[in-house]
């Protein structure tokens, strides 16, 4: 029996590439909807972020009856005359000698056991500084714990201090070009910085924090306050420390709730942090685009200012998110919510202070 040759057609090329073409194209129609769902749901959980650290700064004051320091710091450096301007010394927390007294914590440290981190809180010596917390070396806990972790618990990465549209841990590579604890140190981290990182900071004030060049925080003496108070306002010396431009939490800061006279819906506890992860080659940054990053490092690394508008990828100090044209910000009421860029200044700046007396709408 004979049985007829069956000719199988296969698809022609401009067939294949007709396929190739829509599907091409519905990729780039659903690709924006992915990425806009995705970004979506990291801002939310941002946000969730946030307000779980405002809830744990409440928290800290229901059982200390005081928010806890912005930073501990017990070393000064600068021009102490009465003109001057005094500044907390930011070596504190990277000094590699231990035992000298120092500390140079976060208010992020403070409140790890209202974050479900009490086991790193606990594992912390509280006769090292932040910089003896980061090295595993320094263990002298019961069992070895830090050298079990592979961490001291400074370097200990706590996921609700990452922002998701971020990062979702230190990624020292990605972030090569932050000034980590060990960078200016007199010593370097035996095992290298691997984690610890944070990407929210708590509101100093709404004026001058920082020296730029040293990163240190103005800690201005009595006479030096008052002989500012006196003279004109300018960018240079519109401290934080001045009576309409405090905030919540500075070095050694003990602010209560009472405190907070503007009302605490219209103060900002927190923010996102500047990181400036879009610009990616570091030579071509000035040096107020690297930040300094970790939740235990007191300071430059965990604190700023509302002087400056958000997302404005200029200054450290600042803040910034990865969120495009909003930055997601925590209230002292225990709310979070995010803002715009374009905020008013005037607006940003009168929501970074405690008791400017001046009210705040539409923000």
């Amino acid at each position: 029996m004979r049985t007829g040759n069956r000719h199988i057609r296969g698809f022609t090329l401009i067939e294949l590439l007709v396929v190739i073409a829509i599907v091409a194209i519905l990729v780039a129609l659903l690709l924006p909807a992915v990425q806009k769902a995705r970004e979506a749901a990291n801002r939310t959980k941002c946000i969730n972020n946030v307000k779980q650290m405002s809830l744990a700064l409440h928290n800290y004051h229901d059982v200390h009856t005081v928010l806890p320091p912005g930073a501990i710091m017990s070393l000064f450096a600068g021009d102490v005359s009465p003109t001057g301007a005094r500044i907390r010394d930011p070596r504190e927390p990277f000094e590699s000698n231990q035992q000298l007294g120092l500390h140079g914590s976060s208010w992020m440290f403070q409140i790890l056991p209202y974050v479900e981190q009490a086991n790193v809180h606990s594992l912390w010596r509280v006769d090292f500084n932040v910089f003896g917390n980061s090295e595993v070396a320094y263990d002298n806990s019961a069992n070895l714990i830090w050298r079990q972790l592979g961490n001291a618990p400074a370097q200990v990465d706590v996921p609700g201090f990452y922002c998701p549209s971020r990062r979702s841990n230190m990624q020292v590579k990605n972030f090569a070009f932050n000034k980590f604890l060990d960078t200016d140190a007199g010593a370097k981290i035996s095992t290298g910085i691997r984690g610890g990182g944070n990407d929210y900071v708590g509101c100093a004030g709404s004026g001058v924090v920082f020296n730029r060049q040293t990163r240190g925080i103005f800690d201005l003496t009595p006479e030096q306050i008052a002989y500012f108070q006196s003279q004109p306002r300018t960018n240079a010396n519109n401290f934080n420390q001045l009576s309409v431009n405090a905030g919540v939490l500075s070095a050694n800061s003990s602010v209560t709730l009472t405190d907070i006279k503007d009302g605490t819906s219209q103060t900002i506890m927190l923010a996102e942090a500047e990181r400036f992860e879009g610009l990616i080659v570091p030579n071509q940054r000035t040096s107020d685009q690297i930040a300094s990053d970790g939740w235990a490092w007191g300071g430059a690394a965990t604190l700023f200012s509302t002087l400056e508008g958000p997302n404005r990828k200029l200054f450290w100090g600042s803040a910034g998110s990865s969120h495009g044209d909003v930055c997601v910000i925590g209230l002292a009421d225990g709310s979070a919510r995010p803002v715009s860029k374009s905020i008013a200044l005037p607006i940003w700046q009168n929501l970074g202070n405690i008791s400017s007396g001046i009210p705040v709408t539409n923000f």
